[in-house]
């Protein structure tokens, strides 16, 4: 590819987020997740280049039946722009390029993200995402620059199988060359900052790269940042623990209730077994033996502790795991293929894993040690023998520990 003709898809990009067009088209960075492999399966069948038939070789098709083009490169040198047209429906001298996203249209909502839950209200007007206005622009840019007229763009979201036209007129194409424009503009300066408490992030594939909630914290503790960055807390376990400590205190089932009764015998608590995620015991404290067969069944352990909380037996719950299951587990490891196959997954992670750390925290991390780290991951995760996983290992933690201190 010419170094000095800009891909559509990164200049699409500067419009969901400057700062990861600059990851993407200054410094090379690209991590595929969950949505980045989806989006290629939607792709799948649209980057396969049309194959050419004899009858276009000899021109005896009929000039006014539509084609279509899958996979078509496009150039330009006045806008300096090249891209990969996922599909194009052409007719005569009038072309529509047809842009594929796994996703679904956006919902018009006044101050609505993509994220939000009334993105899919299905009731709503549409419209397409600003990324996707962009990218079909400058492609339609490209068409006309090769002599095509270009009236309409679709784009095609495989989440609701629907197809949304855009007529292309001169305000889809001032935005987008003013995208382009800004785009270019940001290539020129430092790596702008991340987005501050936005919801686009956490769905973004550079986001372990990006770190927008650790750089905001910074920020925000130097005074920089105007707003605070979001708090990512963990997930919250519903289920309650319950702790009986009180002397003389009995502990009962009746129907799908756990009771909890004092030493008179009157009921003072009574908890759904549905909800209860474990209980635990301390001191003189009654368990009757139809509870522990009732928590057994819905896996629900049981500790027994001193009146001090020392801990003196649990009662873990075997979930319908054999010793004979067990013994397989321990003795599948006998085999050799097995032992290579999570040498491999296991060394070829941690050295990803080991390169993503270099990347966030080096400051001028050589482009040749983010190389070697990934072909060693690569290697790794295909390597002939342990020894040699051991090896490789080794080699990614030797550069590991050298560009570590930074």
């Amino acid at each position: 590819m010419d170094e000095n003709l800009w891909p559509v898809r990164n200049i699409a990009e500067y419009a969901y987020c400057p700062r990861l067009f600059y990851l993407m088209q200054v410094e090379g960075i690209f991590l595929p997740s969950s949505d980045t492999e989806l989006g290629v399966a939607v792709h799948g069948r649209a980057d396969r280049p049309s194959a050419v038939t004899e009858t276009s070789k000899t021109g005896a098709e009929d000039p006014d039946r539509p084609v279509t083009l899958r996979s078509l490169t496009l150039s330009s040198e006045s806008l300096g722009l090249i891209g990969k047209l996922d599909l194009t429906e052409c007719c005569g001298n009038r072309a529509v390029p047809v842009e594929y996203r796994k996703g679904h249209p956006r919902r018009i909502v006044p101050n609505c993200s993509e994220d939000s839950s009334e993105q899919h209200d299905a009731s709503r007007p549409i419209d397409a995402w600003p990324t996707d206005r962009v990218q079909v622009a400058l492609q339609a840019m490209l068409l006309e620059e090769a002599g095509y007229t270009v009236d309409e763009a679709v784009i095609y979201y495989a989440e609701e199988k629907r197809r949304l036209h855009l007529p292309v007129d001169s305000a889809l194409k001032a935005e987008a060359l003013q995208v382009l424009e800004n785009a270019k503009k940001c290539a020129q300066g430092a790596r702008p900052l991340p987005l501050v408490n936005d919801p686009r992030c956490p769905r973004c594939s550079l986001m372990p790269v990006c770190l927008p909630d650790e750089v905001n914290a910074q920020r925000h503790a130097d005074g920089e940042a105007h707003a605070s960055p979001r708090k990512i807390w963990p997930p919250r376990d519903d289920g309650i623990h319950l702790v009986a400590q009180q002397e003389g205190v009995k502990i009962g089932v009746r129907g799908s209730e756990l009771q909890v009764s004092d030493k008179n015998g009157t009921v003072i608590k009574t908890i759904p077994l549905i909800h209860l995620e474990s209980l635990s015991v301390l001191g003189s404290v009654q368990v009757s033996t139809q509870t522990v067969h009732a928590l057994a069944e819905r896996n629900i352990p049981i500790a027994f502790l001193s009146p001090a909380g020392r801990l003196v037996a649990v009662i873990d719950p075997m979930d319908s795991v054999s010793a004979q299951v067990r013994q397989a587990q321990v003795r599948k490891f006998d085999r050799n293929d097995v032992r290579l196959e999570w040498a491999q997954a296991l060394v070829a992670a941690k050295i990803l894993n080991q390169r993503t750390l270099l990347l966030r925290n080096h400051p001028a991390l050589p482009a040749s040690v983010v190389n070697d780290m990934a072909d060693l991951a690569k290697n790794a995760a295909r390597a002939d023998s342990v020894e040699s996983v051991r090896g490789l290992e080794g080699q990614a933690a030797a550069l590991y520990f050298q560009y570590f201190p930074g």
